[in-house]
């Protein structure tokens, strides 16, 4: 026992004299903060020993992990005094947006400011500087940050992308020099693909807010609702000759956003322009960088009431440690830190003198939503007839973003609705089962934003894509209401109903409606299950089927043992409802035995990777297979092909990129899908394969400029090139679902086009999905591009001796988020 108390004095010794030590990065680190790149663990390292010495001033929140094992975690900071009640400050913000119970108390106003650094792992700057802005934060010795965050509480979240980061910085320091290389042509300066840019799965961070596909994501939105900051910063780096960016942001702003959120930017603006001036550093505003795409880390803030922005640091993947800019000065990574810890304390010291304009502005932003929506919409019906999976999928990601809906409860008539559908005013019946989003709600903003069919641009010129409503990328019969209508019964999550067959069934049907099944037919092939898919519509045990669903019968296997237990757990597993049948004889249609039921193959698939392909479409596919299907997929070097047997692969995928396919690569590809393989290739691919033997692919030409335009001034010119140009809008695709890409799928299919190649329609191929005469789109399309889009293909399939070449003009996979897309693109693989 004595033992054991001195063991503990020596312990409890120890631990005070540890939380005395609050060190700096430069006495924590093994090398001065700048000097060299900090990998994640001592970054991380950093913040827990600074939290531990710091219990009164800091709190460090660990919210997640990355698919890499990594933690995901908070660091934030307040005032002793504000540190004992940080719960109670969280809880009354909260009341303030009307997300919680109570009355919020107004006399003491806290202004919440949240700090977000380097999504992008290659722009690693916002991190390092993360370690300085938080030791001056936590140990206060600053008169001002002491008086800051008296009505301040801070959130930093070091690093939004730790499995990028540590690609990125574990790279610059294997393949950098001791001594420094600035010349900007040097290996330090050129990072390799994939580069450190998105996470795991190659997915850029920065685009998925508002989508939340990435795990990274959905962690982050479970904290950050807990908040609901007031400021938001997003830290980053750009091109190493630009000057530092920061708000007000470049036009165009969504129409949503407030004149307080627009005024407040231009604040912080001029405050930081006030230090950046006093260092005579160069910086531009209103450029650029725009508040439009919702998907952003500084507009998914803004659509939840707080001043979302956005800052830019000259550095990123190519600044190294030290680089020679075009102007023969050299950018060195301590002054990127700095810049940063300049742009981020002055943000909080604005936010900290105007906390009271803050905190009854975001209260009287939340007000006005819940009771004045200001969008054309006031609430969006997602109608009973959708298959309930595609709805149980959306619900889960209006979870995410704390958005309320339920059932309609009572049937209405002679109702004026957009309907996304046709994409027509019509008069339509709303059903008690339709699910409703009102707009009268705390999150009415974001509800607008996410489901208006197409936002109002105000400037072209414009950043990311300008169309993404959910209710066409999950492929959704849906209504938009310009009158109020709210949900009187609550949404109960689609569980299939269970059979309990009474017999041995023969065997059992599926419907193709959903991902979900896909995923199921995946699963059973996996398991040695053999399934057959219907090419004509057929009728059994009174359930109508349609082209493209799925019949496993005990005839195709007999030598599987267990063969009803692996059909129900598959079924559970993807929440898949099964029909037991008990015969093989149709009442209209074909019956079971009938060779129009074809037997599917398990895919053996994979996906080249390369300098030539984009990063980010590899990605979005290699996460489809690994998170929505669950099938194994496998990488080939794209430079190895000729010298790779093709023939244990069924399937061969092509991500966008720009290929520069060698003779010998064609010759081998060709002659594989002859023999029965199956090509696909999306987007920018296609070029590699346009024109070769036997491919029906040609571009179409383009009407050419006008030339009296070169008598027109310089500024008129450089914008006429967004004639040609091409964002990302939403277009109305014809479907022929007769053809086995376009089963399960109506007879239209919405496509979100991202690229302006214009393909002329195929003399000896299919084009299951195309764009007719009078094509809808929503989203800008340059006015030249818009009428050459007409009549062309959507996806193009060739038959090539016994296989095929199937190619995606569009990527059906986009950002992980396009749900009906991922329909199309699993009848690719499957049929």
């Amino acid at each position: 026992m004595r033992f054991s108390l001195s063991l503990l004095v020596i312990l409890l010794c120890g631990l005070l004299n540890h939380t005395k030590a609050q060190k700096s990065p430069d006495e924590f680190l093994p090398h001065k903060l700048g000097e060299q790149f900090t990998p994640y663990h001592l970054l991380t390292a950093y913040f827990e020993q600074l939290a531990l010495a710091s219990p009164g001033t800091m709190r460090l929140e660990k919210y997640g992990i990355t698919n890499e094992g990594r933690p995901l975690q908070l660091a934030i900071f307040a005032s002793a005094e504000n540190m004992a009640r940080l719960e109670q400050i969280r809880l009354n913000n909260l009341r303030l947006a009307g997300l919680a119970e109570g009355a919020p108390e107004l006399s003491n106003p806290v202004a919440i400011v949240w700090l977000s650094m380097s999504v992008h792992g290659n722009e690693p700057s916002g991190s390092e500087c993360s370690m300085e802005l938080a030791y001056r934060l936590a140990t206060q010795k600053d008169a001002k940050i002491q008086e800051w965050l008296k009505n301040t509480v801070v959130i930093l979240d070091p690093s939004l992308n730790p499995d990028g980061y540590d690609r990125y910085t574990h790279w610059q320091r294997m393949a950098s020099n001791q001594i420094r290389d600035t010349d900007p042509e040097s290996r330090e300066h050129r990072e390799p693909w994939p580069g450190g840019r998105p996470n795991h799965y190659y997915f850029d961070l920065n685009r998925d807010w508002a989508w939340a596909t990435q795990s990274e994501t959905q962690q982050r939105l479970k904290v950050y609702h807990k908040w609901l900051p007031h400021v938001h910063p997003d830290v980053h780096e750009q091109g190493i000759n630009d000057p530092y960016y920061f708000a007000p942001a470049a036009e165009p702003m969504h129409e949503l956003i407030t004149p307080w959120q627009i005024d407040f930017q231009t604040e912080i603006g001029e405050n930081n322009a006030r230090h950046f001036d006093n260092n005579n550093w160069f910086y531009f505003t209103k450029e650029v960088f725009d508040l439009f795409y919702p998907s952003y880390g500084d507009t998914y803030p803004t659509f939840n009431g707080a001043i979302g922005m956005t800052y830019e640091q000259a550095g990123g993947p190519r600044g190294g440690r030290a680089v020679e800019t075009a102007n023969g000065d050299t950018l060195t990574l301590a002054e990127r830190i700095e810049h940063h810890l300049v742009t981020s304390l002055s943000t909080i010291e604005v936010s900290s003198k105007s906390a009271k304009a803050l905190v009854e502005n975001f209260r009287d932003y939340y007000k006005r939503t819940s009771s004045q929506p200001q969008g054309a919409y006031k609430a969006f019906v997602i109608r009973e007839t959708n298959d309930p999976n595609k709805v149980k999928r959306l619900c889960e990601l209006l979870d995410q973003h704390h958005i309320r809906y339920g059932r309609v409860g009572a049937g209405l008539s002679g109702v004026k609705a957009f309907d996304y559908a046709s994409g027509k005013e019509i008069s339509a019946s709303i059903n008690p089962n339709d699910l409703v989003i009102s707009a009268y709600q705390p999150h009415s903003v974001l509800v607008q934003v996410l489901f208006e069919p197409e936002p109002k641009l105000g400037d072209s010129m414009t950043y990311d894509i300008t169309a993404w409503s959910l209710a066409f990328a999950h492929g959704l019969d849906a209504y938009a209401l310009k009158e109020r209508l709210e949900p009187k019964k609550a949404y109960e999550p689609y569980r299939p109903q269970k059979d309990l067959a009474t017999a041995t069934p023969y065997a059992w049907c599926v419907h193709r409606k959903s991902i979900a099944e896909a995923r199921f037919v995946t699963e059973l092939l996996r398991n040695g299950v053999r399934v057959r898919t219907a090419a004509e519509p057929f009728t059994m045990a009174e359930q109508q089927y349609a082209a493209g669903s799925f019949s496993i019968s005990r005839a195709d296997n007999r030598h599987v043992a267990r063969l009803e237990e692996l059909v129900n757990q598959a079924a559970e597993r993807s929440n898949v409802r099964i029909y037991p049948v008990f015969s093989g004889f149709s009442s209209k249609g074909k019956d079971l035995g009938s060779e129009t039921f074809r037997l599917l193959k398990q895919p053996k698939i994979a996906m080249v990777y390369g300098d030539d392909v984009d990063n980010h479409s590899f990605g979005h596919a290699w996460h489809f297979f690994e998170t929505d299907l669950q099938q194994p997929i496998t990488m080939l070097e794209l430079n190895r092909l000729q010298r790779i047997n093709l023939e244990n692969y069924t399937t061969i995928i092509f991500p966008n990129g720009q290929y520069r396919l060698e003779e010998s690569t064609l010759i081998a590809l060709e002659s594989w899908v002859e023999k029965g393989g199956r090509l696909i290739a999306m987007e920018g691919a296609l070029k590699a394969f346009m024109g070769k033997d036997g491919i029906d692919l040609k571009l179409r030409e383009t009407p050419k400029k006008d030339t009296s335009m070169m008598h027109r001034p310089f500024s008129v010119r450089q914008r006429d090139g967004l004639s040609d140009g091409l964002p990302g809008a939403i277009v109305r695709c014809v479907v022929d679902n007769s053809h086995p890409l376009g089963y399960g799928l109506p007879p239209y299919y919405h496509s979100l086009k991202t690229m302006s190649d214009a393909f002329e329609m195929p003399e000896r191929a299919d084009a299951p999905v195309y764009l007719d005469h009078s094509y809808q789109s929503y989203g800008f399309i340059g006015s030249r591009l818009k009428p050459a889009l007409k009549h062309t293909p959507v996806v193009v399939a060739q038959k090539m001796g016994d296989g095929e070449a199937l190619f995606f003009v569009d990527n059906p996979l986009f950002r992980g988020f396009w749900e009906q897309g991922k329909m199309l693109f699993t009848n690719a693989l499957l049929f």
